[in-house]
């Protein structure tokens, strides 16, 4: 399987303009830590899936319970 550079993940400078409406460019998701592991956030999908297994996944509800039980963020 090709490895993948950061030159094929950019998208093209003319991106926006073959876009329909409603079409957004890809972009690269951003990454967060939680418990020590680093986590995807996806916000279309509302859930959080780890960087090396992303099978491995959390969903945004389950972090605003965590938080209401809690009274904090889980570390």
């Amino acid at each position: 399987m090709k490895g993948t550079t950061s030159e094929d993940r950019t998208p093209s400078a003319d991106c926006g303009q073959q876009s329909g409406p409603g079409q957004a460019c890809p972009r690269r998701l951003p990454v967060v830590r939680i418990r020590g592991r680093l986590y995807y956030r996806d916000d279309r999908l509302q859930e959080f899936r780890a960087v090396d297994a992303p099978w491995d996944r959390v969903s945004f509800e389950v972090m605003v319970w965590a938080r209401a039980i809690l009274g904090k963020w889980p570390d």
